[in-house]
Parts: structure tokens; sequence; C-alpha cells
């Protein structure tokens, strides 16, 4: 069926698979891993927001870069940025784990935005809505498996009396290393980039950006704003959130994330059909994703761990199944040599709410477990209601 439809690299298939199943993994360690450190739910929060400050700093150039250049160098450098922040957050020491948030942060958008952009070098425009739901899939399948790894400390710890703390800093820093071996993968990809920009500078690209194409970005910048704001409040925290509540380890939140995942990979390779039948990319993201907000606030409803995973898991997959397909959407009304610029505007949208957004959410979970969790409802209610409004010309076509 994948090769019917679109043909993409074998070699970015198996990299994105794999690396998101390293990462994956450490997602799922980390917080436990911090918590023993002793580190608060507020500092946690503090954490998050200092990455999301040094990741503006990375958006801000990233898709001038990504416009101008081939995408794969970039995605290499931000492996091995990240690899120095892993080694930094397994040394245990609080400054250098700070030091750990920052760099992590600024080599985010470094590997997404470039990849996202190099998939519409290698795909025709016509089949964006089968290719994005697919490679996103793929990266599904490899978060679920490394989420499910999150037992592998837990049962580790049980059978043998190691010490857990380092057997988290352990998984880390494995993880961190197996990621470079990932590098070779990319060579063989040749990216159609008939675009590429000579001279000019980061002003004098932006200046060339057409009015129309400002307007089309603001709009979406707008509603990634609202989006980042509530999902950095609440679930950007929510592994605090169920270990504050629940008092669940690696391997809960192993469980939790894994079963997202991978019910997430999925549906989105029903995605392309579903939205050929719905009217489009942009109709079929906001019918899916509108239907998660009740989840979202049945979580804070229910004192049982095995039901509020279950909701959170209904609640995730419907709110983030079909973002591939707003991708889609947005690579196909922006001109390609503007799609890095887009990009890089959607990430600082979502991103520049992070920062106060991670510690706001740190220090309600101190006050008021549920406030997070309803506070990001009605921002995701006001995003996808004047997305809806922004676009109706589009969402009609």
């Amino acid at each position: 069926m994948l090769k019917k439809q679109l043909i993409l690299p074998r070699g970015l298939l198996v990299f994105s698979f794999v690396d998101a199943a390293l990462m994956s993994i450490v997602w799922v360690v980390e917080a436990p891993y911090l918590r023993l450190l002793g580190f608060t739910p507020l500092e946690y929060g503090i954490l998050g927001s200092i990455m999301a400050v040094t990741s503006l700093a990375g958006l801000v150039t990233v898709g001038w870069l990504t416009d101008r250049f081939k995408a794969v160098p970039l995605i290499v450098l931000s492996l091995l940025l990240r690899l120095l922040c892993l080694i930094l957050l397994v040394t245990g020491v609080k400054e250098l784990i700070y030091l750990s948030a920052g760099i992590g942060g600024f080599a985010s958008p470094l590997l997404w935005v470039p990849f996202e952009v190099l998939i519409s070098r290698i795909v025709e425009k016509e089949r964006y809505h089968y290719a994005y739901p697919y490679i996103h899939a793929f990266t599904q399948v490899g978060n679920a498996i490394g989420a499910y790894s999150g037992w592998i400390p837990e049962l580790t710890s049980k059978a043998y009396g190691m010490n857990i703390l380092e057997l988290y800093r352990l998984t880390i820093i494995v993880s961190a290393f197996a990621a470079l071996l990932l590098i070779p993968l990319l060579r063989g990809i040749k990216e159609q980039h008939p675009t590429l920009a000579k001279g000019g500078g980061l002003l004098d690209t932006i200046r060339s950006v057409p009015r129309d194409v400002w307007r089309v970005m603001g709009k979406l910048a707008l509603v990634e704003a609202l989006i980042g704001l509530g999902a950095s409040i609440s679930i950007h925290n929510i592994s605090y959130y169920f270990i504050l509540k629940y008092k669940v380890g690696s391997g809960g939140l192993g469980t939790l994330y894994g079963s997202e995942n991978l019910v997430m990979a999925f549906l989105m390779l029903l995605l392309p059909k579903l939205s050929e039948r719905l009217g489009g990319s942009l109709r079929t993201y906001v019918i899916i994703s509108s239907t998660s907000i009740p989840l979202l606030i049945g979580i804070t409803l229910v004192n049982n761990y095995y039901m509020a995973m279950t909701l959170y898991i209904a609640r995730t997959v419907l709110m983030n199944v079909a973002h591939p397909l707003l991708t889609a959407f947005t690579m196909n009304i922006i001109p390609p040599e503007h799609r890095g610029k887009a990009s890089s505007i959607m990430g600082l949208s979502w991103q520049i709410p992070t920062v106060p957004g991670r510690s706001i959410g740190g220090y309600l979970l101190q006050v008021d477990l549920e406030a997070p969790l309803r506070i990001t409802a009605a921002l995701y209610v006001a995003a996808l209601t004047y997305l809806m409004i922004a676009f109706r010309r589009h969402k009609q076509q």
C-alpha cells in the first residue's frame, strides 16, 4: 500500500522509526529520573521553560537555513547537539541539567523543521496528504516501542536489586549514543531543492515574502500559539501530573505513552482516505481534534489511574493523530520557497507561549492538580474555533 501511494526513501523511514524509539524511552524515564534527583514540579516546569526559550533561538534561523540549504546536514547537527544535551542530563548536577535543557531546546527545531521540509522535497505535492501521515505513522510506532521499553529499568531493578536511578541514567546515555548510528541512513537521501537562494541575508529573505503569504502564516501562527499555550500548561507536564496523583513510575508512563502512539500509528494510515471523504485536510483535522476536548475535562473528574490513562490516551490520539494533515495543508498553501520560514514561524508561535506556560503549569500543579487540564481545554476550543473561521474558504474548497 505504501509503495503504491508514495515514494519515500527506506533510510528515512528507518531513521524516523528508530530515532523515535530511542528518544521516546528517554522521554519516559526523564520525569521519574528528575523526581528521584529531587526536582519539584515547579523546577520541572522551569526546565521546560528553559527549553522553550532556547528553542526560540533555533527557530529564528532554522527556517531561513532550511530554505537556503539542504535539510540533511541540519538534521545531523541536531543529533550531535542532542547527544551533548543528554550527556549533561545524566551527570545529575542540577546546574548542568539546566544547561542540558537549554541545549536540547536549541537542538529540537534543527531536527523537526528540516525533516518536515525534507519530505516536501522528495514527495510530489499531490501526495502530501499521504506522505505526512505515513511518515508520522512510522514515527509513532517507534515512539510506542520506546515508551513500552520504560518497563525495562523498573523490571530490571526489581529482578536484580539494582539502583533504579542508575538504571535510568544508563538508559538515557545508551539511547543518546545509539542515535548517532542512524546518521549513515541519511546520506543516500537525494532531496530536490530547486529554490536554493544565493546571496541576501535573513532580513532580505524576510522582506521577499509576499503579503498574502504573511497573512496566511499569521493566521496559522495564532492557532499554533493558542494550542502551544494550552499544551505547555498541562500536556507538557503530564508526566508529573500522573506521578503526583497516582505515584506511577517509568513503567506506568511507558504503558500510557506506548499505547497512545501505537493507536495513532494505525489511525494515521487511514487519514489520507478519510481526508478525501470528509472534504480535505483542514476539515478532517478540525473534526477529529475537536472531539478530544471533552475527554480532557474527563481526566480531571476521575480518581483511578487506568480510567485516567484510558481517557488520556483517547484524548491524545484524537488531538494529535490528524496533525500531519494540518502540516500537509500548510505545505500546500505555502509556496515552496517559503516553507522553511513558515515552519519556523509556526514553531515560534507554538514555542513562545511555552516559555511562561511550562512554569505556570508547574506552579498550578502545586496549587490545584486539575486546573492546568481545564485551562488547556478552554484554549483548545478557542484555537479550533478560530481555525474554522479563519480558513473557512480553504475548508470549503
